[in-house]
């Protein structure tokens, strides 16, 4: 019988950053930062085990989904002081929002809330480009969406890219999945994304597209580049409560649609199940 593969979230404890290049020791990043979810024991898959094999013995981490992959200047500086502090007050301020709507209190259909998007948005692509093992003893690969998040992400003067949209929506789920790269087709003469990029974990989603086609239709809200410069700027985060995509939406594309991601820059998790539970 063939032995199950177990999913590699700890390589090399020396090697390039996963976001600034540099060869130096490697630290865990945990995904999505600690303030938002509380690190438990979690099963680990990859997107094709997840969806073709759920059934198949998973990998546990004893402290949630921690990736050995980004130096400790990029992990401590840059997420931990100057970014995760904004993801972090979001997602808890949208976690309270989301509970009492699962107690059944009435809520407005949309909510708004204030946010600094520089600084949000960054958080959310460090864990993203974190969220892969690194190739022993290579740097980065450099491609035009990946240096386009890299870039942005470490010059703080920057604007995001004219190409990069940024997608969210409310999460309702505890399974937590980081996408490193995805590209999505379609069937139906809509053009194909060859690039974008996921991170999704209660409460929140995103979803970060690489030039996207015209014809390419997503029905979401995205974070507006056109109404903040500054670190420290604000603009409102219109927050829907009622039309929340399907809990797989976008990993899982619907009909007419496919998908295309290297299996090994995917990760899922969710909370260990108790022995004999399920």
């Amino acid at each position: 019988m063939k032995k199950n593969k177990q999913v590699k979230f700890k390589g090399d404890k020396e090697g390039y950053c996963n976001i600034c290049g540099r060869y130096s020791q490697l630290t865990c990043d945990h995904i999505p930062p600690q303030g938002c979810v509380k690190p438990t024991i979690v099963e680990l898959r990859t997107l094709t085990q997840y969806l073709s094999k759920p059934s198949e013995r998973p990998t546990d981490s004893q402290s949630g989904l921690n990736i050995l992959s980004i130096c400790g200047n990029c992990n401590n500086t840059f997420l931990g002081t100057e970014y995760d502090p904004e993801l972090i007050e979001v997602s808890k301020q949208i976690a309270s929002i989301v509970r009492v709507q699962q107690l059944g209190l009435s809520l407005p259909e949309k909510i708004d809330l204030s946010v600094k998007p520089q600084r949000l948005i960054r958080s959310v692509i460090g864990h993203i480009l974190a969220g892969k093992l690194p190739i022993s003893g290579k740097p980065p690969i450099s491609a035009p969406f990946s240096d386009a998040l890299r870039n942005y992400f470490l010059d703080q003067s920057s604007n995001l890219s004219n190409n990069l949209e940024v997608y969210y929506w409310v999460y309702p789920s505890n399974k937590q999945i980081v996408i490193n790269s995805l590209g999505i087709g379609s069937a139906m003469g809509e053009g194909f994304i060859s690039g974008s990029c996921l991170l999704k974990f209660f409460p929140l989603a995103f979803w970060i597209v690489w030039d996207k086609p015209a014809s390419f239709p997503i029905s979401l809200t995205k974070i507006s580049k056109d109404k903040f410069k500054g670190l420290d700027e604000t603009c409102k985060m219109v927050l829907d409560l009622r039309n929340i995509p399907p809990l797989s939406y976008p990993e899982v594309p619907g009909e007419g649609r496919f998908i295309m991601c290297c299996d090994d820059s995917t990760f899922l998790a969710q909370p260990k199940k108790p022995k004999g539970f399920g």
